[in-house]
């Protein structure tokens, strides 16, 4: 092989690399043929740790009871949450008053989700978990992540949205 050839096969293998990096939101070995399973440490009928947060406009958003919550934990860099957003803009889960959506950026800063949040019209309340403290309350990896709570703040179900149909994961009883 010449050096012009060995040179575009390396460069195509560095792009082949990060395709495969950033596919999917969460990081496998190569030697790893299955997907990564995720410990979690709530479950159904776990009260919801969190009772207020700041989102990136300032508000603050108290997760009182008497209405039902889906919480999202996503990363602008990720294409399964991009893909959740691009489904859920679309959806009438807007729509619900009884709903109340939160979405909270994991380690990602305030201006990068704006800025994000801007570009593509995200229509939820918009959040940031710069050190993860809050995430590692929920699992210990693997976004994006749905988190169903009922009104009296008791966890329904927590699912992990990747690949296709991920509103379908969302479950409420």
């Amino acid at each position: 092989m010449d050096k012009g050839s060995m040179r575009k096969f390396k460069r195509l293998l560095y792009v082949v690399s990060l395709v495969v990096t950033f596919s999917a939101c969460q990081s496998l070995s190569l030697k790893q043929s299955t997907s990564v399973v995720h410990d979690e440490y709530l479950s159904s009928g776990d009260f919801l740790p969190i009772e207020s947060i700041t989102t990136i406009d300032g508000e603050i958003l108290n997760f009182q009871l008497g209405k039902r919550k889906l919480v999202i934990f996503f990363a602008t860099w990720c294409h399964d949450s991009n893909n959740l957003f691009n489904a859920l803009n679309n959806s009438a889960l807007l729509e619900n008053n009884d709903i109340k959506i939160i979405a909270i950026a994991r380690e990602e800063d305030i201006e990068t989700v704006t800025a994000w949040r801007d570009k593509r019209g995200i229509k939820v309340s918009l959040a940031v978990d710069n050190d993860r403290s809050l995430y590692k309350r929920f699992a210990s990896g693997g976004i994006p992540r749905l988190i169903t709570v009922g009104e009296n703040n008791k966890i329904i179900k927590m699912n992990l949205a990747e690949g296709q149909q991920q509103l379908e994961k969302i479950v409420w009883q």
